[in-house]
């Protein structure tokens, strides 16, 4: 469980995302917040803003917001 915790450090919950262009044209430049992690190591759980239920994304398919 330690990629979990490592996930955790690079995205908090609640912290602020953005979809990268690498996710596909349907999720990029999207943005949400993160729920929590997934059931992988580098997965996050993240609902997108307008959206009701969360998604699961590769910790490769997202950057963070400062804010």
């Amino acid at each position: 469980m330690s990629g979990s915790a490592q996930t955790n450090l690079r995205f908090p919950l609640g912290s602020r995302i953005q979809v990268k262009p690498a996710a596909g044209p349907r999720l990029a430049g999207k943005t949400g917040i993160v729920t929590g992690v997934g059931y992988y190591p580098k997965s996050l759980r993240v609902v997108l803003d307008g959206s009701k239920a969360p998604i699961t994304l590769h910790v490769d398919y997202v950057a963070a917001i400062d804010g």
